[in-house]
């Protein structure tokens, strides 16, 4: 399982990986409040910081799969996590679908 901190994605294979993780979670039936939904919304930190870090080009290639699992989030009424409160507890509004618009990183 993972640590109380994980470290930031550094490599696209561990964003990739952590993308994979959050999408299995995502499908994946449990109950809430659980440790997966900890870890659940910290991956989706990472992913996130990960993202905004690269260049635009890298956010552009990445962009579709993003958005899928975005779609997949508000499907299963789930949003990405509130970086300020690493518990879980509140959510950004709107998601970070709206960051994922390439318009906003030209």
């Amino acid at each position: 399982m993972a640590s109380v901190n994980p470290p930031p994605l550094r490599t696209e294979a561990e964003f990739e990986h952590a993308l994979s993780e959050v999408e299995r979670l995502l499908e994946e039936p449990h109950a809430p409040e659980t440790v997966e939904d900890l870890w659940f919304n910290r991956l989706l930190t990472r992913i996130a910081d990960y993202h905004d870090a690269q260049p635009p080009a890298r956010r552009d290639a990445n962009l579709e799969r993003l958005q899928d699992l975005e779609a997949q989030m508000k499907a299963f009424g789930k949003r990405w996590p509130n970086p300020n409160n690493p518990e879980g507890a509140g959510h950004w509004s709107p998601m970070l679908g709206g960051d994922l618009d390439p318009s906003h990183h030209r």
